[in-house]
This record gives C-alpha cells, structure tokens and sequence, in this order.
C-alpha cells in the first residue's frame, strides 16, 4: 500500500447538530458560535497519519434538509465511511439518524464503510441524550461512538483519526464519476426537484467555490434558511440561468449544457403533470 490513499467520507446528521463546526474544528482548529448553514456539498480536505502512512480525507459535508435526494446521493456515492453527528440537546437528532440517514448512507455507499457516532455539544448544560443510553443501544448501528463538543475541541481530533483507521484497509478506488450520475430524479416535476439537481451540480461539478453558490442563490432570491419550505419556479429557473452563466464563463461548457438540458427536463416533466 502506498502513501497516496485517498478516502471520501461523510458527515450525517439533521440541521444544526454541528456538522460543519466540526469539520471546522478539525481541519481548521477554529470554531464560531454563529449556525454555519450548508447548502448543497462543501467539500474540505485534510491528512492524517495512519500506521505511519498518510491518509487524505476527502470530507463531504452536505445539507440536512431531508427533500434535496440529489444532493445527498451523489455526496454518498463511494463513501468509505461516515460520521453520524446528534446533538445531544435535542434526542430526536439520534433516532432520525438511525431512521433517515443510515438507510440512505448504506444504498449509496461502499459495502463496508464504517459509520461512527458523535454525540455533539457535550459543553452545554441541557442535555436529553444520555452515555449509559448511547453505549446500551446504540453499538449495534454505530462502529464506535464518540461525545464531542467542536466549541471546546473535546475528542473531534481522536474520531477523525479513528474513521482515517477504519478506512485504511478498505478496498476502493476513488475514480471520477461521471456528472449524470443515476442519483438524478427520474423525473423532475416541481421546482424544489429542479433545484435539488442544481444544487448537487453546482456543489459538486466544476470546482465552484462555495461561496459563489451561495451568491448564486441570493441572486436568485432564494433564501438558504427556507429551502425546505418551498421555493418559487421564477426563482429557480433564474438560479439555472446563474449557473449555466457561471459555467460558461468558467469554461465549463459541458456542465453547462448539463444545466440546460436539467431545466428543459423539468420544462417537459411539469408540462406532462399538467396535462
């Protein structure tokens, strides 16, 4: 085995359990009080030494809305492990994980990917998910838990090393997969399935820095923290144009045309429902 291994793993996990801080904590040792709000796939990178070899984790975070299939498929595709992430402040974030996340995570993922639990914001005083509860029920989902708070640092470093650990001997290769991925919906019919799409394109194709996302999306009057509540055709069908613009002056053409032919996709999957 040489010192060139790469492994894609995710973080899992509803809004607001503290995906992103801790990812934060880890590659950047930073950390900010403010809700860091992720929108489609931000994609970081760091090495860790494993056995004496390094190891690049090539970590997904993606949103934890629940009706962008998109997204979240296509961040899931040759996954090699995982972190399952609760807030121990809200115990509901534990069970959708078991409910929701996992069943989602295993059809996409690699056979074997090892999927481990932390249990976040251990620093704050209210708390609804207890240890003995944790290490009592919950090993039989999880590969090893963890309790960890990314404000204080506490264990974020050990779990990001254990996942390096438990990826080391899978059998994988992280070949480039093509953008037209299955993971597509099959039919798109409504603008919040259109936006989905364009979302896990802009978020994964094309080296589109997040932040242009971002900017994208407000110039189309999207509102990142309503997403979920529903979205206008006006809106989304602008956001298109926005990214096929930015493609194109990117010299993506070929993702471009990919936009496009979504968008007329949608044009005739609705046209279809209507009739």
């Amino acid at each position: 085995m040489n010192g060139d291994i790469k492994r894609k793993v995710n973080l899992l996990g509803e809004p607001g359990v503290g995906k992103t801080s801790l990812i934060l904590r880890f590659v950047k040792n930073v950390y900010g009080d403010e809700y860091l709000k992720t929108v489609g796939t931000n994609v970081y990178t760091k090495k860790v030494s494993v056995t004496g070899l390094e190891m690049k984790l090539i970590i997904h975070d993606i949103m934890g809305e629940s009706g962008f299939q998109s997204v979240r498929e296509i961040a899931f595709k040759e996954s090699t492990g995982a972190i399952a992430v609760a807030d121990c402040t809200r115990k509901e974030t534990l069970y959708k994980l078991i409910d929701k996340w996992l069943p989602k995570y295993r059809e996409s993922a690699f056979d074997d990917a090892p999927v481990l639990l932390a249990v976040n914001k251990t620093d704050l005083e209210k708390q609804e998910i207890t240890r003995d509860e944790v290490e009592d029920d919950m090993h039989q989902h999880f590969d090893n838990i963890f309790f960890t708070s990314a404000k204080a640092g506490e264990n974020v470093e050990d779990m990001f090393k254990e996942l390096g650990f438990k990826n080391m001997y899978i059998q994988c290769s992280l070949e480039s997969y093509e953008e037209n991925i299955i993971a597509m919906h099959k039919v798109i019919d409504d603008p919040k399935k259109l936006l989905s799409d364009l979302i896990a394109y802009g978020s994964q194709f094309g080296d589109m820095p997040y932040l242009n996302l971002d900017k994208l999306l407000y110039q189309s009057d999207i509102d990142k923290f309503s997403i979920e509540e529903g979205v206008e055709e006006d809106n989304v069908l602008e956001f298109g144009d926005n990214l096929i613009e930015w493609y194109e002056e990117n010299n993506y053409s070929k993702f471009a045309s990919r936009v496009e032919k979504l968008i007329e996709k949608y044009k005739k999957d609705s046209e279809m429902l209507e009739k």
